[in-house]
């Protein structure tokens, strides 16, 4: 079982366990606080519950942990969570998530709270991280929820979306909440990145792509859509842009098609469907 009691800091992406786990004693609690709340510290809790507190003479509903010698609460309003309205604040319960000290109550040593502000530290992971979050760049991001055909993913602050076949070179693998590791950003689309694992791991499959002509016909599955193109891949690996002047059917993530390559650029082929 995860030990809530610890945390970590660093400035990778939200949820990101690196470094040493730390836990703050009852001695260490008052400059830490101080100085985390000073420097805008990014640091990744664990939250395990909802409670409804009374803070500066009202009460209100508050996300609750605690890092062994504190409470910690994180108030649910948007401006403090990151979470829409219309959303639901208590999925921050499924995952480690990152926050900085926003303000704390230390006048009673036995019960010491710190308020916590998820929204700042996305700002700031995003702001640190802005320049590895392009396409072709490297950064580091954890999944936070599964979802039909692929994985929801914190990269560097930013929210993203990894194809399941994104994963790894094996489809049989899978990945997991809470999962970390480094991927590089395939695409960016209107709702974020689009990122892959398996880009920075080996190709078992690097050899087709030389065995490709132009006027070949293949088949390819449609990965995602970009840009009102369609993103499929030949092999795993092997990717096609495909535009569609003949497009008799509307495509879906998934679907199998026959394409006539064009050509080749600096990344991936790209053809039309026939």
């Amino acid at each position: 079982m995860e030990n809530s009691q610890v945390v970590y800091v660093n400035t990778f992406a939200e949820g990101a366990l690196i470094g040493n786990p730390e836990e703050i004693t009852d001695t260490q609690l008052p400059a830490v606080a101080r100085t985390w709340k000073k420097n805008a510290a990014v640091v990744h809790y664990r939250l395990f519950g909802t409670e409804s507190v009374s803070l500066h003479g009202k009460r209100k509903k508050f996300l609750i942990g605690d890092i062994g010698s504190a409470k910690i609460i994180l108030p649910v309003e948007e401006e403090y969570s990151g979470v829409a309205a219309a959303d639901n604040p208590e999925r921050l319960l499924n995952y480690w998530i990152s926050a900085v000290i926003d303000d704390f109550d230390l006048e009673d040593a036995a019960n010491p709270v710190l308020v916590l502000n998820r929204k700042k530290a996305l700002e700031r992971l995003r702001e640190i991280n802005a320049r590895r979050v392009v396409e072709g760049g490297q950064a580091y991001g954890v999944i936070q929820a599964e979802i039909r055909g692929g994985y929801i993913m914190n990269v560097a602050g930013f929210q993203a979306l990894m194809p399941r076949s994104f994963y790894d070179w094996d489809t049989s693998l899978v990945g997991y909440i809470g999962e970390g590791f480094n991927v590089q950003v395939v695409s960016i689309g209107n709702n974020g990145p689009i990122v892959s694992r398996r880009e920075l791991l080996p190709n078992p499959f690097h050899a087709v792509g030389d065995r490709i002509q132009r006027g070949a016909r293949v088949r390819a599955r449609i990965t995602h859509i970009y840009h009102g193109l369609f993103k499929a891949e030949i092999r795993p690996g092997v990717r096609i842009s495909i535009s569609t002047p003949r497009m008799y059917r509307i495509l879906q993530v998934g679907d199998e098609v026959m394409v006539e390559v064009k050509g080749k650029n600096r990344r991936e082929f790209y053809g039309v469907v026939i």
